[in-house]
């Protein structure tokens, strides 16, 4: 979600610094040449802060879709564990794991 937040402030701030732009570039009034340049500064840039607005979006949409998924796997997982698991005859016990390495020492 702050992903989507940031997005959104991005998004909003890109907004106001468009408007802003606009309004800048109509002050110059009789200074064309002013205008000119800054218009040639600011039109490829425009859209930037919604390019990138537009891409956090879409990594956001991605991420969830992807949690989604991971989440339907692990249900599916876990029901074929149990079901696995529920034919399993109830007198069947593994075998203790064989006592190596440091602990064994620990233990005697």
């Amino acid at each position: 979600m702050d992903i989507a937040a940031d997005g959104q402030a991005l998004l909003d701030a890109g907004r106001d610094a468009e408007k802003s732009a606009d309004q800048l570039a109509g002050s110059f009034g009789s200074a064309e040449a002013v205008a000119v340049a800054f218009s040639q500064f600011w039109d490829p840039r425009r859209d930037v802060a919604r390019n990138v607005a537009s891409l956090l979006f879409r990594k956001t949409s991605a991420l969830a879709d992807a949690t989604a998924a991971f989440v339907e796997a692990d249900g599916q997982m876990t029901a074929a564990a149990e079901s696995a698991l529920a034919k399993l005859p109830t007198a069947y016990s593994p075998a203790s794991p064989p006592r190596t390495g440091r602990l064994r020492f620990m233990e005697e």
